[in-house]
């Protein structure tokens, strides 16, 4: 099977996971309320507007008061960022999958680290829409901050041993890989166009052409 399929096949299964998480059933109360919370966020974020996404309705689709969420997370801002900081880790770990499975190629793992990340986005949408927002981002600290900078090494890393046309910066090959595949990504998700194959085939034959 083709790295795209692969990819495929992982981040469907991974989809199923994320949306399996421990909320906690009607009735009854969630042992690790954080847990509990930050699940119910991740819920939200792949069902509803993103403006819907408001402690309260965590706390309820929790299972917990509506007071519970202020104990763990001071702000909206605050729990959503501690969701997308678990989402980058989950990215990270995904790239690093791919990037071990395609051998000793350094531009097949930087390839398979490409369709990992398209994989992602493809998976879950909202929740990588919302990974890059300005209001999350443009002060994130502490565990978001690590995790997003996690990543951006791991790109790094991968654009530094590949070798690069005319003597291209690691910033310019990563501004190259990095705009290959969130631009496609979101083209593909906000239906600007059209396939007439599976999005990861398609883009595994646009990164060929790099």
């Amino acid at each position: 099977s083709s790295a795209a399929s692969d990819v495929y096949k992982r981040q469907s299964l991974d989809s199923v996971k994320l949306r399996n998480s421990g909320v906690a059933k009607r009735g009854e109360k969630p042992a690790d309320v954080r847990g509990a919370l930050l699940d119910a966020a991740l819920r939200l974020i792949e069902t509803v507007p993103e403006d819907k996404v408001s402690l309260r309705a965590c706390a309820r689709l929790a299972g917990v008061s509506h007071a519970a969420p202020a104990h763990y997370f001071p702000t909206r801002v605050a729990l959503i960022s501690a969701v997308l900081a678990h989402a980058f880790n989950q990215l990270t770990e995904e790239m690093i999958r791919a990037r071990d499975g395609a051998g000793e190629d350094p531009f097949d793992r930087l390839k398979a680290m490409g369709l990992a990340y398209v994989g992602f986005g493809l998976a879950h949408p909202a929740l990588y829409t919302m990974l890059f927002r300005s209001t999350y981002l443009q002060n994130a600290d502490g565990d978001l901050a690590e995790a997003c900078n996690h990543c951006g090494n791991l790109l790094a890393e991968a654009v530094a041993a590949t070798p690069r046309p005319g003597g291209m910066t690691i910033g310019g090959g990563m501004t190259m890989a990095w705009t290959a595949v969130h631009g496609f990504l979101g083209l593909v998700c906000n239906g600007m166009i059209l396939l007439d194959e599976a999005p990861l085939l398609a883009v595994e034959r646009v990164l060929e052409q790099q």
